[in-house]
């Protein structure tokens, strides 16, 4: 074999791979959040992970085109602000249990928002839970949530238009 077919050969791998690449980067259109029952801070932890690709692109549809989630904070805490606005817990009376910010965070190909909230673990054995973050960008986002008390877990998947899910613990 001559080592221009090589070369060739080698050329048209590298840009096989490149096009592919490209295709594995698209948007998943999904996200998990970990709802903890912390028994030694009795408080309500919230984690939401977000793939960093997709909340770029969301980002920059919502809020403003140059928006640089991985270099800006702000940017982040901005994102922080409107995934608040699209979670919320409520009692087993339906009544809205308010979680406070607690930061954000960008680790390898996600963004975290984490929440919080103090609770009576005790009298709490239901409530309900509504996800619907990204859902007016794509109706196809799919919101999965696990919740975990005890060591025990239990799982949703929230998609567009799902009303609030009543949760037994």
């Amino acid at each position: 074999m001559s080592r221009q077919f090589i070369a060739v050969a080698f050329l048209i791998l590298i840009a096989a791979m490149s096009i592919c690449g490209k295709s594995w980067a698209h948007q998943q259109k999904e996200s998990y959040s970990n709802v903890l029952f912390n028994e030694r801070t009795g408080n309500l932890e919230v984690q939401h992970r977000f793939y960093l690709h997709d909340a770029e692109h969301a980002a920059k549809r919502l809020f403003d085109s140059n928006v640089d989630l991985l270099k800006e904070p702000v940017s982040r805490e901005a994102f922080a602000y409107y995934v608040q606005d699209k979670f919320h817990i409520a009692d087993n009376n339906q009544q809205v249990i308010k979680l406070n910010f607690v930061g954000t965070e960008v680790e390898g190909k996600y963004l975290w928002v984490y929440q919080e909230t103090q609770i009576n673990h005790q009298t709490m054995n239901s409530f309900y839970i509504k996800m619907e973050s990204l859902q007016e960008l794509w109706p196809s986002q799919l919101n999965y949530i696990n919740v975990e008390r005890e060591k025990q877990v239990k799982s949703l998947r929230l998609g567009a238009g799902d009303a609030w899910q009543h949760l037994t613990l």
